[in-house]
């Protein structure tokens, strides 16, 4: 009998699962550096006489986003076979929490190697959890800034065709409890509501897939907040932003229901998993949003960054190197390079991406963490960025150490240095403060574990930390960061802030 359910369109690939990383890896650099030979990049660097590993290590040099800048500037005025062979089909800015306005281009093959890690993904997710008889939601973000192109044509923030391609689209279009085209609704309020009334309408909705935790912790407090307007539009229909609602007295009935108990199950009876960001600054909003959902999987987040994807989860929910994907290198904590088959168990490193669509020994930003090997492919927890450090009086402290020092927190946690009083200030939801009371005790024994700090406490230097309990911190953050032009489904809320921004942010006023 064949399935025609549109979830058995991703298939996991077959393509090497015989040959050990070190080969798979191999394969793939080789691949790469033949398909791209005739590009600038590529004859600068002399990409048709690499032999090996050590010959591309030797020939190419790690770089940042800064010397593919003026490559890419090529690219954007329409130059061809600047940093890869064959057309650019599109551009994306990054949405990082601390930095912002890289132009990252992608090439056909560079698109292809992201949908094979993402088919690989959705069909373990099937096959994990049978969510191929419903739906899911997809995190959709509100379009509060416009997609543009280049002089030529070439799309700026290319949006869900660009990044799945025709046959993905079509199966997440059927999959999809929600319309993807409200994507395309700039206006906030609008773009909840109408995801709001979707998603009360949706009884079969097997999947939610979010990237930041903090994204549909909004979507549920919405549920309340909005109750008026969305009662009224399921009871007798309307018009939102050109979309005709429908009345479904069902769906009235049981939001009601769910108004009265509070339980999400109501809702969504047959929900069985939830994806989201739960490692790193994330783990603490993972651990709050878990909370709405008894009985639900929370499958952690890999590592998917705009210019690449590093890590997808496995069967066991873990975190696993995207193998066929890319060429990856780390640079250890000695500094030295290490490859795929060579890390170390319980070791941090940093993450250097080779890509199809023109990055070459990019430093990517991203500390990962090796927690084990599913048989030789290593598995990486993402613990922060590199280069994101805060320094008042030279205690250096790093966010994958802030992460740690927070993570049993519930709900909102973010440690902010303060120039003025040369204090750290630890920013918490009141709502939880009762729940965290236990952990705010802990967190200045934490911090004293890194010795710059404990020193620096030790002779005055720094003052004590402090707490401050402020109203709804993650939707001040989420609003701080769409005015910055942000999409709202990608931004990740870091646990330290490295500047004092953050009094703006929050709209502290003392």
């Amino acid at each position: 009998m064949v399935n025609n359910s549109p979830w058995h369109q991703f298939r996991r690939s077959t393509r090497s699962e015989n040959l050990s990383v070190s080969e798979r890896q191999t394969t793939w650099l080789r691949q790469c550096l033949k398909r791209n030979q005739n590009a600038a990049y590529g004859q600068r660097y002399g990409f048709e006489q690499i032999q090996s590993v050590e010959d591309f290590q030797r020939q190419v040099p790690i770089a940042d986003y800064g010397k593919f800048s003026p490559w890419i500037d090529n690219l954007v005025t329409d130059e061809r076979y600047q940093l890869f062979s064959g057309e650019v089909v599109g551009f994306e800015k990054t949405g990082g929490s601390h930095s912002g306005g890289k132009l990252i281009p992608y090439s056909v093959a560079g698109l292809d190697d992201f949908r094979c890690a993402l088919s690989d993904w959705l069909a373990q997710l099937v096959e994990q959890f049978q969510i191929d008889r419903g739906r899911a939601y997809w995190a959709l973000s509100p379009a509060v800034t416009q997609a543009t192109e280049t002089k030529g044509g070439v799309p700026i923030g290319g949006g869900d065709a660009l990044y799945l391609g025709i046959e993905y689209l079509s199966a997440f279009v059927q999959i999809s409890a929600v319309p993807l085209t409200l994507a395309q609704v700039a206006n906030v309020d609008d773009w909840q509501l109408l995801t709001l009334y979707y998603l009360v309408c949706s009884r079969d909705l097997r999947l939610f897939s979010v990237w930041s935790p903090s994204f549909l912790i909004q979507l549920l407090e919405g549920l309340n907040n909005r109750q008026h307007e969305l009662l009224a539009l399921l009871q007798c229909g309307g018009e939102v932003a050109g979309y005709q609602l429908q009345k479904d007295q069902n769906a009235v009935n049981i939001y009601q229901h769910y108004l009265e108990v509070g339980d999400t199950r109501v809702l969504w009876p047959q929900l069985v998993v939830i994806s989201c960001w739960a490692d790193a600054s994330s783990k603490t909003l993972a651990t709050q949003l878990i909370g709405y959902f008894p009985s639900v999987s929370l499958q952690p987040k890999g590592l998917l960054a705009t210019e690449a994807i590093i890590t997808a989860p496995n069967l066991q929910n873990q975190p696993q190197l995207c193998v066929d994907s890319n060429f990856y290198e780390f640079i250890d904590e000695q500094g030295q390079i290490q490859l795929a088959n060579t890390l170390t168990i319980s070791h941090h490193y940093q993450v250097i991406v080779t890509t199809n669509s023109g990055l070459y020994r990019y430093r990517i930003g991203d500390i990962v963490q090796c927690i084990g090997f599913q048989r030789d492919v290593p598995l990486l927890r993402f613990t922060g960025r590199a280069g994101v450090v805060s320094d008042l009086v030279g205690e250096k402290l790093t966010e994958s150490f802030v992460n740690g020092c927070l993570s049993s927190f519930k709900g909102f946690a973010m440690l902010c240095p303060d120039e003025k009083s040369l204090r750290y200030y630890l920013l918490l939801d009141k709502r939880y403060l009762q729940n965290n009371q236990d952990a705010i005790d802990v967190v200045e024994q934490q911090l004293n574990k890194n010795p710059q700090y404990a020193y620096a406490r030790t002779l005055s230097q720094l003052a004590p930390l402090s707490c401050l309990p402020i109203e709804q911190p993650d939707s001040c953050y989420l609003a701080w960061q769409c005015a910055q032009g942000k999409r709202l489904g990608d931004i990740k809320i870091p646990s330290l802030m490295h500047n004092n921004s953050w009094r703006e942010i929050f709209q502290i006023v003392e």
